[in-house]
């Protein structure tokens, strides 16, 4: 089983979604430029930010993955979250997603985040292979990716249906034997 553990950053605590952030991912989760390359269509009730959040946090009871809370240390609140899906420890993989709120967009908490998930994924869970799938358009998460590693690897073609038509999906991965040569360089 997936244990809820805390991972830490500089600037972050990825920590469980606790139901005292339902009103900030609400607002996020209905942002509509936010949600604009995410496969849901903005949230347009309190209650769904309430399912969501149970629903992502019985992800580790089914080892079907793991997603936190990324909450600022300096304002101690959630900006967004992130985390692994899709999980299969048979073949040593795992799916990631991220949103993070429009005010914090451009900091690069996004990417510290990711960089501390990606380190437990693979030191952790030892992962071989971190896929990111990014609706075709989305040019910023596609940059963050790549910044981070990722390599594309092509297009899934009407791969998921949000708002009322079929989208493309980009799919990106990044090994971890390229993660560990990032990181032996990023030491240097």
């Amino acid at each position: 089983m997936i244990e809820s553990i805390c991972l830490q950053t500089q600037r972050c605590i990825l920590r469980p979604i606790a139901a005292a952030d339902t009103e900030t991912m609400y607002r996020i989760w209905s942002d509509v430029e936010v949600t604009e390359y995410m496969v849901m269509d903005p949230f347009q009730s309190v209650d769904q930010a309430v399912a969501m959040i149970s629903l992502l946090n019985n992800l580790p009871a089914s080892d079907e993955g793991m997603r936190w809370a990324i909450e600022e240390r300096h304002s101690c609140r959630a900006i967004g979250t992130c985390g692994f899906h899709k999980a299969s420890f048979e073949h040593r993989k795992a799916e990631i997603g991220y949103e993070i709120d429009r005010a914090f967009w451009g900091q690069g908490l996004i990417q510290e985040a990711l960089k501390a998930l990606l380190s437990h994924c693979y030191r952790t869970l030892n992962l071989n292979r971190i896929e990111a799938l990014v609706t075709k358009g989305n040019h910023r998460s596609a940059g963050l990716l790549t910044s981070l590693g990722f390599r594309p690897e092509g297009i899934l073609r009407d791969y998921e249906w949000a708002r009322g038509r079929f989208q493309d999906q980009i799919i990106f991965s990044f090994l971890k034997r390229e993660w560990e040569l990032c990181s032996a360089n990023n030491k240097s």
